[in-house]
């Protein structure tokens, strides 16, 4: 069977993919700086080569700022407070100020604010690994989007190029924030109140913004029941690499590509999975209590989705009610 050239190209921006975060890894390690290894870093990769003039990738100044903006926040928050519930809404808050000040599309920079509360990082080397990490995404992203391969990754191609672009917008709605801050909120107090910090994982908080920020095109929140599963999967995935190979260019490899294999199988396109997968590598004892806890998360967000679109729809519903009937009382 022939595979086609847009079909080509888009197996071997994963390829660049998994090859540039083994890169990170191998880096992180020779360095002897696990903070070089920012988890994102995979799901902004793997968006920006495989749809190399998409939002993120047509302004790599944004994509490199945005998160090295947001990690300085959260290393001044971590500086100031301590671990809590109160520290991780600071945290988020900021990095949610810097990204919609920016006007940036770059949402994964919410966790890369976050984080360092989560770790209780307070070195200001974190914000400049963050840096020097996507200025090797950008650099890897602008010869990418010269070759041939990366010419034909066109943003207009492709079934879901109006949803991804959407997705890639501010959130819009009257209600999503205090959805969303009410949802860190309270998962963040239960992660407090338990010790199991990873019940509220930082790239949650990503997926929890772009689900209630875009309710109707977010693609994971169209397959809501399937999140739990890809997230738990590529978790598991992540601590048994590091169990059997460690933290090593070889078991980022495999996380990244198993990731990419499990996305394919559910037919989603959901980056944050990829980054799940990851942060094991840069957890102290990383175990499978981490597993469970994304577990409990991510069904914790599905349920708070679908009792919010509920919401939204009975309000939307009592709106048109209410429009309906001011039109009648005028004829």
């Amino acid at each position: 069977m022939r595979i086609n050239s847009d079909v080509r190209a888009r197996l071997l921006a994963e390829s660049v993919c998994v090859l540039f975060m083994g890169a990170v890894v191998a880096a992180a390690n020779g360095f002897h700086l696990a903070y070089i290894l920012f988890p994102e870093l995979a799901a902004l990769a793997s968006d920006v080569l495989q749809r190399p003039t998409g939002k993120w990738a047509k302004e790599p100044w944004k994509l490199v700022i945005t998160p090295t903006a947001a990690a300085v926040a959260g290393v001044a928050v971590t500086k100031f407070l301590p671990y809590g519930d109160a520290s991780v809404l600071l945290a988020m808050l900021l990095s949610i100020g810097i990204v919609l000040g920016l006007r940036s599309a770059v949402a994964p920079a919410i966790s890369a604010g976050v984080l360092p509360v989560a770790l209780g990082v307070s070195s200001w080397l974190y914000p400049v690994c963050i840096l020097c990490g996507l200025v090797l995404l950008g650099s890897t992203l602008l010869v990418w989007r010269g070759s041939t391969f990366g010419r034909a990754l066109s943003q207009e191609k492709g079934p879901d190029i109006r949803v991804t672009e959407v997705l890639e917008s501010t959130p819009h709605g009257r209600w999503w924030f205090g959805a969303h801050f009410l949802f860190v909120a309270l998962i963040g107090l239960v992660a407090q109140l338990t010790g199991w910090r990873f019940i509220l994982f930082p790239p949650l908080i990503v997926m929890a913004y772009e689900m209630l920020g875009h309710p109707g095109t977010c693609p994971w929140a169209k397959a809501p029941y399937t999140l739990p599963v890809v997230c738990t999967i590529t978790a598991a995935v992540g601590v048994q690499s590091v169990f059997w190979m460690g933290v090593t260019p070889v078991s980022a490899a495999i996380v990244i590509l198993i990731g990419f294999l499990v996305l394919r199988v559910v037919r989603l396109r959901m980056p944050p999975a990829l980054a799940i997968g990851l942060i094991p590598f840069i957890l102290s004892t990383p175990s499978y209590r981490y597993v469970l806890s994304v577990a409990i998360g991510t069904v914790a967000l599905t349920v708070w989705f679908l009792l919010f679109r509920a919401l939204l729809f009975s309000r939307r519903m009592q709106w048109q009610r209410k429009g309906n009937d001011q039109v009648a009382s005028k004829l």
